[in-house]
């Protein structure tokens, strides 16, 4: 039997495909990487989990990568930092396959070097079940470049950028055993919209360059949508002390999601207001600065609908279809 992979090994098949930056000192092989940047630096941490955020039977080890770094460097852009260093720690599940782990490896240098990030180290781990953690450390030249969620006013407009509602749909398209039974509405819908709805579960992209965009346009708070719109637009209302109420009638829905919503036998608001994983970006943006920002949005290659407005009051999401005013479902809770 043939001997697998041991961990300096990949560590240094990690090390030799890994993209660097002129910030980037040391890197990979050291015990800590060394940078030196300059201005303010905005730093998260997300991962992602086998059997919670993908399935290993239904992405391949390069998309699995590409998700982990993407969903990463989607806050920065929320926060609209540019893209700096990323630290992947990785959980491994014993007896992984070589070609696999160089999948993998080979994924994660190649998201880097897709976002312009430095793969600067990280962590390699025994676990049970397959994750990936990444850090990422965006830039900007100064802090006031920076766009928190607690910087919204009341009178401001709440916008989102693209379409949503589809990375639920794609989700529920994968969990189908038997497509025959999934309903006629599905099984009519265009392979190009299928594959469409599937790719936003799988490979989402982050909207770097269009959230540095809106915020040099003026947006004065903004959040990714990685829990579903109510839940993360109550996130932005707590931290901003604003009420936020929107219009479900103006939401931008993803083109197959009321046909996959008929077929699961929900509701199409079920999906667009508390799907999650879309990672589009909300924001609050003073009337003085909406013009420039869907010129910014649009320059940047996203769309921008404005979807409602900030208000004073209790810091809560309020929901009106037709006038009516809806009780959504709140979105994603990891520990719920």
């Amino acid at each position: 039997m043939e001997r697998g992979l041991t961990e300096s090994e990949l560590i240094e098949l990690l090390r030799s495909r890994a993209p660097g930056s002129s910030r980037l000192r040391t890197g990979i092989g050291d015990d800590a990487a060394i940078s030196v940047p300059g201005g303010a630096t905005a730093t998260t941490v997300d991962a992602v989990v086998d059997g919670v955020h993908f399935r290993t039977r239904d992405s391949p080890p390069e998309m699995i990568a590409r998700k982990a770094v993407a969903t990463a460097l989607s806050d920065l852009a929320a926060m609209a930092a540019e893209p700096g260093e990323i630290y992947v720690s990785v959980g491994l599940v014993r007896g992984s396959e070589d070609d696999f782990l160089d999948r993998l490896a080979r994924g994660l240098a190649e998201s880097a070097a897709r976002y312009g990030v430095a793969l600067a180290g990280g962590d390699t781990v025994a676990s049970p079940v397959l994750f990936l953690s990444v850090t990422a450390v965006g830039h900007v030249a100064s802090e006031q470049e920076l766009v928190t969620r607690s910087g919204a006013g009341p009178g401001e407009s709440i916008a989102l950028t693209g379409e949503i509602g589809g990375a639920r749909a794609g989700l529920w398209l994968l969990e189908q055993d038997d497509r025959e039974g999934a309903g006629p509405a599905v099984d009519r819908l265009d392979d190009r919209i299928r594959r469409k709805l599937i790719d936003r579960q799988l490979a989402p992209e982050p909207l770097l360059q269009t959230g540095s965009a809106l915020g040099r346009a003026g947006a004065t708070a903004m959040i990714d949508l990685s829990d579903g719109l109510i839940t993360d637009l109550g996130h932005l209302a707590t931290s901003s002390a604003v009420g936020i109420e929107i219009d479900a009638d103006l939401l931008p829905v993803a083109a197959g999601v009321d046909a996959v919503a008929a077929a699961a036998g929900r509701s199409p608001a079920e999906f667009v207001l508390g799907g999650g994983e879309d990672y589009e970006l909300a924001l609050a943006v003073p009337e003085s600065a909406l013009e420039a920002a869907v010129a910014a949005a649009e320059s940047s290659g996203s769309g921008l609908t404005v979807i409602g407005r900030t208000e004073s009051g209790p810091s809560r999401v309020t929901v009106r279809q037709d006038g009516r005013l809806l009780q959504p479902a709140p979105g994603y809770d990891h520990l719920a």
